[in-house]
């Protein structure tokens, strides 16, 4: 950080971000999208988003950067609810998480009942802003993924 401008503004943005992901995540958790927390529709999500159908339990953690056995709390409440499947690894102790069909109809109910809440929220905001938003906030995103200490 180069100068006191930089730091107020990196500062600023992180702060907008939590404030963002916060106020979402109230929204989201108010309305119970297909009955699903935030949590739980962030795991179908990131099935989903990779484009698997299956993942080790590890690396689900990982990903969330969460610890082995709080990731295996939460897909288990997945799993009672038939929108994910659990199986040993053939090889080590792994467990291999699969999405199922149901979680991915689950997943599509829920981003169709929040979609009027996701246009309303975008109302007025040109789409190459948009555009430019996610790009500076993957590029974060990555950043923090790469970290030495992951």
């Amino acid at each position: 950080m180069q100068t006191q401008t930089d730091e107020k503004t990196i500062l600023h943005l992180f702060t907008e971000i939590a404030m963002v992901e916060h106020l979402l995540r109230n929204r989201y958790d108010q309305s119970s999208p297909a009955g699903m927390t935030t949590r739980q529709f962030g795991i179908l999500t990131h099935f989903i988003r990779n484009a698997k159908s299956e993942e080790t339990l590890a690396l689900l953690a990982w990903a969330f950067q969460d610890s082995d056995d709080y990731m295996a709390e939460k897909v288990a409440s997945l799993v009672e609810r038939g929108l994910l499947t659990t199986r040993p690894a053939d090889i080590g102790d792994h467990v291999i998480v699969s999405i199922t069909d149901q979680g991915r109809a689950a997943h599509a109910q829920a981003v169709e009942e929040i979609r009027p809440q996701v246009e309303q929220l975008l109302e007025g905001i040109e789409p190459e802003d948009l555009k430019t938003s996610l790009r500076v906030v993957q590029e974060i995103r990555r950043t923090l993924d790469n970290l030495p200490d992951r």
